[in-house]
């Protein structure tokens, strides 16, 4: 994501798959890198400028759950404490610690449901709505479900016209976004997200999409399986009652898990993408404690602090584990290492030849082995670089390549099959800083030979 904010700032929206400055491929929607890319022009550090925007999206997320659920008639102690909540949460916190857009894309579809549950729905209310639904889009293509929900509960209350006039004005608003990534980029998106979009689905990686997304969940977020069982719970209980249509919280729920469900089907996902059903399971449960609380308020703070306890105690044994990856990274000493060079330094993580002053050769390793089986020869021209040593340094972040787990990661996870052989012929391990392995060029005899 900050390798394609860079890109940007030099005038590069979205980079082609290929061509002679390295590899492109990626299925990110622009909002949050073209958002970065202006503060980067404002003068702004390139990690700094990351954490802010970061930052920014989860206080806007938590805002955004504010006030949807005040909206929707609870009590605004009870609405902070719950929107506060989701600070414990392993997805939110990857959201609030690295850069990518599910923090933002969640907070604009949030605010878009607070702006539409609330009433009169005047027309200025209905496009505001549908603004910050279609820039939720813009940040991630698959937040749709806000839209989703708002559509169903508007006909479901009989507000028919409002539903079909946010449906139609959140399309046009989509419309202008594909239109304005299209032009910007020459046309390249159309070829970029027809080759990676779907990442590779088929239908056994679909209908295999909710044992992926349980045991996802178990072991990056255990707060939120408890989260969403209890949620998922209520659901099944409002379905019961005939109340499901009405109940705003229940059916964006639904939405999400359903949506979510879709993007486990494609190879690739990871737990960034559970944060949208810790928001709608927190704000489910919100409106239920709400309901006891006007019964009874010491029932409604018991029942949220023994929400707060569920989400803290994972996150209390998770402290050690989390240690690695949420720590100081060694980036300059790694830079120091290789020193000033002409030649480009290959990387795992593309943010070390950003801050190198460089051009990434590849934006994401992944891609390179997604679009090989698409495209044949697509690695060759990666493989040849290597084996003619025209990189001057390779930084490797998963692991040591020449070990069983190392190799089978950069064989047939990234970059592609005859990497670690064209690496450990030509290259040498020179150090090991923090979770990066530099490799750096070997010398040749016919060298080593002229040196003496």
């Amino acid at each position: 994501m900050i390798t394609m904010a860079t890109d940007l700032k030099q005038g590069v929206f979205y980079r082609p798959l290929y061509d002679y400055q390295g590899y492109g491929g990626t299925r990110y929607f622009p909002l949050y890198f073209s958002l970065h890319a202006l503060l980067l022009k404002l003068g702004m550090p390139v990690i700094g400028s990351a954490y802010l925007l970061s930052a920014a999206a989860v206080l806007l997320l938590i805002f955004g759950t504010y006030y949807l659920l005040t909206g929707l008639g609870v009590e605004p102690w009870l609405a902070a404490c719950a929107a506060a909540v989701l600070l414990a949460s392993t997805s939110v916190q990857m959201s609030l610690s690295t850069p990518q857009a599910d923090g933002l894309a969640a907070a604009l579809n949030v605010c878009g449901l607070a702006a539409i549950v609330r009433t009169p729905h005047s027309r200025r209310r209905v496009l505001l709505a549908s603004l910050l639904f279609t820039l939720a889009w813009s940040a991630k293509l698959t937040t749709a479900f806000g839209l989703a929900t708002a559509f169903i509960w508007l006909m479901a209350i009989g507000c028919r016209r409002v539903a079909w006039l946010l449906a139609a004005a959140t399309g046009c608003g989509y419309l202008i976004v594909a239109g304005v990534m299209i032009a910007a980029s020459c046309g390249r998106v159309i070829d970029i997200f027809r080759a990676c979009a779907s990442g590779g689905a088929d239908w056994r990686f679909v209908v295999t999409a909710p044992a992926r997304m349980e045991s996802m969940a178990v072991y990056t977020d255990p707060a939120l399986v408890m989260f969403a069982v209890l949620g998922l719970s209520l659901v099944l209980f409002l379905a019961f009652s005939l109340k499901l249509r009405q109940n705003l919280p229940a059916l964006f729920l639904i939405a999400t898990m359903a949506i979510t469900l879709l993007i486990f089907g494609s190879p690739g996902t990871t737990g960034n993408h559970l944060l949208d059903v810790q928001v709608a399971s927190v704000i489910l449960l919100a409106t239920v404690l709400a309901k006891l609380a006007s019964r009874s308020k010491e029932l409604s703070v018991y029942g949220l602090a023994l929400l707060t306890l569920i989400a803290v105690v994972p996150l209390l044994r998770q402290l050690t584990g989390w240690s690695r990856w949420y720590h100081p990274h060694q980036f300059g000493k790694v830079i120091e290492l290789i020193g000033p060079t002409g030649a480009p330094i290959l990387s795992e993580n593309p943010v070390i030849p950003v801050l190198a002053g460089q051009y990434p050769y590849v934006l994401d390793p992944w891609m390179i082995q997604l679009l090989r089986k698409r495209i044949p020869g697509f690695e060759e021209p990666l493989l040849e670089r290597l084996r003619s040593r025209s990189f001057s340094a390779v930084v490797l972040s998963t692991g040591d390549p020449t070990q069983k787990g190392g190799q089978f990661w950069y064989e047939t996870v990234c970059f592609a099959p005859g990497f670690v052989s064209a690496l450990t012929e030509n290259y040498r391990l020179a150090s090991v800083i923090d979770r990066d392995w530099i490799y750096v060029p070997q010398t040749s005899s016919s060298d080593e030979s002229k040196g003496e």
